[in-house]
């Protein structure tokens, strides 16, 4: 039962983003029939900030990841484009020591000593979007602000952390260490996302650039929402 019902969530989510790309492809038709545009291709790179939730922003931090996209203009200000980005995330023990206090442990149950080892396998964020990117200002034919805005999928899969916490108790002059295994729970989510946000071009020659963006990202469902902000640093070519 349960996995036909995972079946059938994913395949209505496939389904979605084929009717995204269609629409995208028949967006890109026209803009391209009305105007002289080019299409363009980028990569990039950079940092991610997780936002939400808790365990997500308090316990992981990048490792590495970043992104791609394939887009044409369809009018002199207006480029639609389709991305795809994946960022890989390793365990952040100082955020997990500064979240889960132990000194209340030593002050409540008196133990001499606490101590945590945490560990976790590394969690992931993939996502597939389509999205608008606006230029209202040129500036010397050099500079391009813009404005980005776009909706997709969001799939986030959080390790589960494994939290061993060691107390040292002294009973008439002896250290007696006693091990509780504990854990954070993590899981995997599927679900539509929306993100913007915004960034400059600077125009290195009329086929390349190079940019520098800015993004919140969010998922959009009724539980809690893995969120997180992209900082990148990347190239366009222009065909």
């Amino acid at each position: 039962m349960a996995f036909w019902i995972l079946t059938s969530y994913w395949k209505t989510i496939m389904k979605r983003t084929i009717l995204l790309f269609v629409l995208l492809a028949a967006m890109l038709t026209y803009g391209n029939a009305q105007v002289r545009s080019g299409v363009e291709i980028s990569v990039g790179s950079g940092f991610v900030i997780p936002a939400s939730p808790m365990a997500f922003a308090n316990y992981w931090k990048m490792q590495y990841g970043g992104g791609t996209s394939v887009g044409m203009d369809v009018s002199e200000s207006v480029t639609l484009f389709a991305g795809f980005d994946y960022y890989r995330f390793v365990l952040n023990k100082d955020g997990i020591s500064e979240g889960l206090n132990t000194q209340y442990m030593r002050d409540i149950w008196i133990f001499n000593d606490v101590s945590l080892n945490p560990s976790a396998d590394p969690s992931t964020v993939m996502t597939v979007s389509v999205n608008a990117r606006i230029s209202p200002v040129k500036t010397n034919g050099i500079l391009y602000p813009y404005f980005i805005a776009g909706a997709g999928i969001m799939r986030s899969s959080l390790s589960e952390i494994a939290l061993p916490t060691t107390s040292v108790l002294s009973v008439n002059g002896s250290d007696i260490s006693m091990t509780a295994q504990r854990s954070i729970t993590g899981g995997e989510k599927t679900s539509a996302f929306f993100q913007c946000g915004m960034g400059i071009d600077f125009c290195l020659t009329p086929a390349i650039h190079l940019f520098a963006e800015g993004r919140y990202a969010s998922g959009i469902d009724k539980s809690l929402t893995t969120a997180l902000l992209p900082i990148t640093i990347g190239l366009k070519y222009r065909l």
